[in-house]
């Protein structure tokens, strides 16, 4: 069977923008600029960069119904992604978060909606089998149920038909079942806030030794500014990142993930997916909003040219 769309499965969120002249200390008072909202939600801007490389992208998630919602629905439509499988709660908050600009840095405060469980159709489960990727996050995929099915459950259900399980694990939170999650995955993206987390004393090679040898193929520690650093049991590198005048790094991240695993899709060499991501996140943090990384392989490419990099090699990802 061919596996030829992927699901995202987690956050869509309206994210409030404020600009502060500086982060405060505590007990004082600033006054911010409000800015105009955008779009947003990790797993919601990871889907939407895919979907803008013309791949078939489902998003699985579970909201309100409520006006923010149907905003929030109807932009990742237009951007190209089916919502059919987003459940609904009408307990639930409005999915926001705000962002605070200051000091040429984002602070996000994200409120969690308190969802513990989302219980998921066998319908739904034999869908997310026929899927190439399940891209997640461990927070966003432990509250999936199927009937007596667990999440872990769900996950290796969906590895044994062939599905590649995909965690941005960006500054996690790690507890200690997730051990089980991560020794369930097959590509696992970084930030280096994330990563430090993770390997908890160990050395940057111990810790990927670790997950590389639980089984996961590819670990990709993304650096800002700094570029990345790409793991495999065969090979491991450094591509150095590309200098910017930053606007907003908020969505950087899911640009750099989305753009690796379409890379992937078109040719198996990890130096040149590591580039273009690179090159795809560099220019998402030149614009404005959670969604600045949307854009096709040739404005990518045109951006990389800008720069002065040489593209002849990444014509292949048009």
């Amino acid at each position: 069977m061919k596996k030829d769309y992927s699901f995202f499965v987690g956050d869509v969120a309206l994210d409030e923008y404020y600009r502060a002249p500086y982060w405060p200390k505590i007990k004082e008072k600033v006054l911010v600029k409000a800015l105009e909202p955008q779009m947003g939600g990790s797993m919601a801007n990871a889907a939407c960069v895919y979907a803008g490389f013309k791949e078939s992208v489902y998003f699985l998630s579970q909201l309100n119904s409520g006006n923010i919602t149907q905003r929030l629905c109807a932009n990742l439509r237009d951007n190209g992604i089916d919502t059919q499988y987003i459940l609904y709660d009408e307990q639930l908050p409005d999915s926001k978060c705000m962002i605070i600009l200051a000091e040429d840095e984002h602070t996000l405060f994200i409120p969690t909606l308190g969802i513990t469980h989302i219980e998921i159709t066998p319908e739904i489960l034999e869908a997310m089998c026929g899927a190439k990727y399940i891209y997640s996050t461990i927070v966003e995929i432990k509250p999936l149920r199927c009937g007596n099915m667990k999440a872990i459950d769900i996950i290796k259900k969906i590895r044994e038909s062939g599905t590649k399980i995909v965690y941005d694990l960006d500054v996690a939170l790690f507890e200690a079942e997730d051990e089980r999650f991560l020794q369930e995955m097959d590509i696992a993206f970084f930030n280096k806030v994330g990563f430090d987390v993770y390997r908890n004393g160990k050395s940057i090679e111990e810790a990927v030794s670790q997950l590389l040898n639980n089984g996961t193929e590819i670990v990709v520690i993304t650096l800002a500014e700094e570029g990345c650093l790409v793991y495999t049991k065969d090979q491991h590198f450094h591509v150095k990142g590309i200098t910017v005048d930053v606007v907003d790094v908020t969505g950087a991240g899911d640009t750099f993930c989305s753009s690796f695993i379409y890379a992937l899709n078109k040719c198996p060499d990890l130096r040149l997916a590591a580039h273009f991501a690179n090159a795809a996140a560099a220019r998402a943090v030149t614009i404005m909003g959670a969604r600045g990384g949307v854009a096709t392989v040739q404005e990518i490419l045109d951006f990389m040219k800008d720069k002065g990099l040489e593209i002849d090699e990444f014509n292949i990802f048009l």
